[in-house]
């Protein structure tokens, strides 16, 4: 059963300039709209200008990187379950959800806030701006094989808060 704060997902079918364009709607009303705080802190994400006339925040929520040819592809697993981002983040103190602080073996501290019943994850890092701390948007994504749960589950037992 989902929890009374998480909005379906969202159909990724039909002609793909379509789908783009509602998916940054969605984007742009989650995160533009309503600005979003983890822990207090606010949320970033990247806003250099990916591909006309989308940021690379946005891309990395519904793309995933394609091995073969090195490109970014939409991901539709990702990309219907976009309008999840933005609630999980307002709803991190939740039963439902697990977060955390782990050191990648880049140094670099990542917050994992994950849907555990749903296999949804948002990435994010914090990192000194002008203005602070703030929290920023990595990625999100639906958690596709029992591998990457299992590596999930390691990096939660090994977290550093």
């Amino acid at each position: 059963m989902n929890p009374s704060w998480l909005p379906p997902m969202v159909s990724v079918n039909g002609d793909a300039a379509e789908v783009f364009a509602m998916l940054y709607r969605v984007f742009s009303g989650d995160f533009r709209g309503a600005p979003k705080r983890l822990s207090g802190l606010p949320v970033w994400w990247d806003r250099r200008i990916a591909d006309p006339p989308y940021e690379e925040g946005f891309w990395h929520l519904i793309t995933r990187l394609d091995k073969a040819s090195g490109v970014r592809l939409l991901d539709p697993r990702r990309a219907e379950r976009l309008p999840w981002c933005g609630p999980v983040i307002a709803n991190s103190t939740a039963p439902e959800v697990a977060v955390w602080d782990y050191e990648e073996g880049s140094g670099r501290v990542r917050t994992y806030v994950w849907l555990l019943n749903h296999d949804y994850l948002v990435v994010l890092e914090k990192r000194q701006k002008r203005i602070g701390l703030v929290a920023f948007l990595v990625t999100a994504f639906h958690i596709d094989g029992p591998g990457k749960r299992a590596d999930l589950e390691k990096k939660l037992a090994r977290r550093v808060a």
